[in-house]
């Protein structure tokens, strides 16, 4: 009878300290890690989030830049972290493929990260040098299939969205062009200014201002619906590969371990931080597609994205040199 009670008390206990752990979080500063450099895309939605929600917690919340080795730095430093909720991190699809683009990754997304919220979603735009002899979808895939590797293509890194993105298409129409990465987007897109390449699957809020000055060329999107601001351009599934949809996105993760009162908390948070009218014009304008969502909702997408190019990355062959 008393060990009964005793263990009643103690559960009693346990749900007074998780209510109150919900009440007094957080109580201090948020790290809130990018694993990319300072200025990038994942950095902009950081800095546009962690501003709004920052006021709503009443709490600072500092942007921690750690770029390197395609996000495992960041990640391993989010996983040394407390479990209490104080150490988030702003994850991409990187993240999701990393586990396939290295066998030998000592952690495991689905096994230690703790999902909290997404946070956006991205289309790519595929980008063509002004000399480039196609005009359209049709003479691109035409062009594709008659040069085989002669046509290049850049990305901002090995293994990055838009290199997965194109090695995806590529396997749809039948071709094997040639991948040429790039230190960060800044670099690939120059390259393609410059006639050094062919090719590029680009962020909108990059393309725009090229395109709009006719320093290049826009041929398709690669997702299943139009951009509102390039309407005139086809998608891929449009160009007679039905199905295709892919994007880059964004959302927050934490190491596993917090409390689910606290993820809950934070996780509404985010989500109201989004629907801000301030909040979702910032990241629209920006060429961001805001994307509040559960945890759970965040989770399944998370594991989607992580079969989906792990399958890419599986059938293209593809390997981190």
């Amino acid at each position: 009878m008393r060990f009964a009670q005793a263990t009643l008390a103690l559960i009693a206990a346990i749900g007074i300290a998780s209510s109150a752990c919900a009440q007094d979080f957080p109580s201090r500063q948020i790290r809130w890690i990018v694993p990319y450099p300072a200025g990038g895309g994942a950095d902009n939605v950081a800095r546009a989030v962690t501003l709004r929600l920052s006021s709503m917690l009443s709490q600072p919340i500092v942007v921690d830049n750690r770029p390197g080795g395609n996000t495992i730095i960041g990640t391993q430093a989010l996983l040394s972290a407390p479990q209490d909720g104080y150490t988030v991190m702003n994850s991409a699809e990187q993240v999701a493929v990393n586990g396939t683009l290295y066998p030998d990754l000592k952690y495991s997304a689905e096994r230690d990260l703790t999902f909290i919220a997404p946070l956006v979603r991205t289309p790519l735009v595929l980008l063509a040098r002004p000399e480039f002899p196609a005009a359209d979808a049709a003479a691109l895939i035409g062009l594709m299939k008659d040069r085989g590797d002669k046509v290049t293509y850049g990305s901002w890194g090995q293994g990055g969205m838009n290199h997965l993105t194109m090695e995806a298409f590529a396997d749809r129409v039948g071709v094997t062009p040639m991948h040429i990465p790039y230190p960060g987007a800044a670099p690939a897109v120059q390259a393609l200014l410059g006639g050094q390449i062919d090719l590029y699957f680009s962020d909108p809020a990059t393309a725009l201002p090229h395109i709009r000055a006719g320093k290049l060329k826009v041929l398709l999107v690669s997702t299943k619906e139009r951009l509102p601001s390039l309407p005139n351009v086809p998608t891929v599934h449009e160009s007679g590969y039905p199905g295709f949809d892919m994007y880059s996105w964004q959302g927050v993760v934490a190491p596993k371990g917090v409390p689910e009162d606290v993820v809950q908390k934070l996780s509404r948070s985010i989500r109201e931080t989004l629907q801000d009218p301030a909040v979702n014009r910032e990241l629209v304008e920006r060429g961001f597609i805001p994307s509040p969502g559960t945890p759970e909702q965040f989770r399944a997408s998370f594991m989607t994205s992580q079969k989906g190019l792990g399958d890419v990355v599986r059938k293209r062959n593809i390997r981190i040199q």
